[in-house]
């Protein structure tokens, strides 16, 4: 599947540098949300689940005044947002996978237990096509295709995952809402790229491959999340058509989401379409 080259107009350009760094700075320059960082940032991700998790989650949840499985969801969606949309967007603009797992994971958190920064270690492999321009760096590892790319880096998506989801599951995130988040912070890509609006042809072009790329990274769980297109030609946006709630809804002064699966597709894609500007 080569949708790299499909999406290279909703995102021109290149940094000069090629490093993983500059690639990950270029993406926050683009897109503020794509917020991953290189380096060693913090805490690394399996030292802090072993040691200040719990507590941590029970900060955070009580500074929003919610319940345990809320306070949970919550944070498990903000975690996955920094982490696996960079990643995702990493592959899509620059090909490149980096090597991944909870040692490799690093994250700051503010006082209230929320996620500032997360990053992964500069010194990282990553996986990458011949015709990278650092294909011959020691922490290279050169693959044939963008499917051998896709499969590391499902792999990787479900190993990392499968080390998390239990600790999520004593503060009562049962394994389908985890799988949700995971799958909803990759698709975010697309909805966090066109958020400003796009040729509604290219989109719907694209859209076909976007979605079955999401759907290829978690196998077993490709169900819980789809890349949909809502069009007002010329223009269109991508959001993402979500299978699991994320329980935001039931923090104080709070709504449901645009993406919830509580909300009816037809008025979903409505609220989207409203969204594209003409």
């Amino acid at each position: 599947m080569k949708i790299s080259a499909d999406m290279t107009p909703l995102w021109p350009g290149s940094p000069a540098d090629m490093s993983v760094n500059a690639q990950l700075r270029w993406l926050h320059e683009r897109e503020p949300f794509f917020r991953l960082q290189s380096g060693q940032h913090g805490k690394p991700l399996i030292t802090w689940l072993d040691t200040e998790y719990s507590q941590t989650l029970a900060v955070f949840r009580d500074d929003l005044q919610t319940r345990q499985a809320v306070g949970a969801s919550m944070w498990l969606k903000g975690f996955s947002a920094h982490l696996l949309t960079g990643l995702a967007a990493l592959r899509l603009k620059f090909q490149r996978v980096l090597h991944f797992d909870a040692h490799a994971v690093f994250l700051t958190l503010s006082a209230t237990g929320k996620v500032k920064v997360v990053s992964i270690d500069d010194n990282a492999p990553f996986y990458c096509l011949a015709t990278d321009p650092l294909a011959s760096s020691p922490l290279a590892r050169v693959v044939e295709s963008e499917a051998a790319l896709d499969q590391q880096f499902s792999r990787m998506l479900v190993e990392l995952g499968e080390v998390m989801a239990p600790y999520l599951k004593t503060e009562k995130v049962n394994r389908t809402l985890f799988w949700g988040h995971w799958g909803y912070a990759l698709g975010l890509v697309f909805q966090k790229l066109t958020q400003d609006g796009a040729d509604s042809v290219l989109l719907e072009q694209i859209q076909p491959l976007a979605d079955r790329w999401l759907q290829s990274l978690l196998p077993d769980w490709a169900s819980l999340n789809a890349v949909k297109v809502a069009s007002r030609a010329p223009m269109a946006v991508y959001y993402i058509r979500r299978e699991t709630c994320c329980l935001k809804y039931k923090l104080d002064g709070k709504k449901k989401c645009s993406t919830c699966q509580l909300t009816d597709p037809i008025e979903q894609l409505q609220r989207y379409q409203s969204k594209v500007p003409v």
